[in-house]
């Protein structure tokens, strides 16, 4: 697998091919991200339309993730909804990171998951992006502090520059002659 760097709502109604078969199995109907250790585990297909089937592509059977597409080994590697039990716990209780609320450690609101960049060898969440009726914005997966199903907790980028500005203060106050530059 080519290692790409993709956004999750870049994989939403994506389609789902077999490698062995050489042909269209489905579409992602759904994207199943671990809230424990931010992590895209699979995928939920739909396969047909007018009685359409729901079943689990494990990253660990996806041979391929790009812009075009996400191509698993075979037909055969696409499994009922209750046999993985991890999946089956996060889609029983309806996590989605995509609308997630977000706040930083003082449990102040920093608005809501809107995007997530993955990388899609490993399936790591890198970066969350959040939106607010003010502003958008990026964090960093350092700066993932805990992550649960009913909200994400991040270092809020502000209160790290409080920290640096009182390194400073201490630096200062330990060497006066310290000279900062404008």
């Amino acid at each position: 697998m080519i290692i790409m760097l993709i956004e999750l709502k870049n994989l939403e109604d994506m389609p789902v091919g077999s490698f062995e078969e050489q042909t269209m199995i489905g579409k992602v109907y759904e994207i199943i991200v671990s809230p424990e250790d931010a992590k895209l585990l699979g995928f939920l297909v739909k396969i047909g339309t007018f009685i359409p089937k729901f079943k689990i592509a494990s990253m660990q059977d996806v041979v391929d993730i790009d812009q075009n597409g996400i191509t698993v080994k075979s037909s055969e590697a696409l499994v009922e909804k209750d046999e993985i039990i991890r999946i089956s716990k996060i889609l029983k209780h309806k996590f989605s990171l995509i609308g997630l609320p977000a706040i930083n450690q003082k449990d102040h609101s920093l608005g809501r998951v809107s995007n997530a960049l993955i990388e899609t060898q490993s399936g790591d969440v890198l970066r969350l992006y959040l939106t607010n009726f003010l502003q958008n914005r990026v964090f960093e997966r350092s700066q993932i502090i805990k992550m649960d199903e009913v909200k994400v907790i991040l270092r809020d980028e502000p209160e790290i520059k409080e920290t640096a500005k009182s390194q400073i203060k201490d630096t200062l106050a330990l060497n006066p002659k310290t000279e900062i530059a404008a």
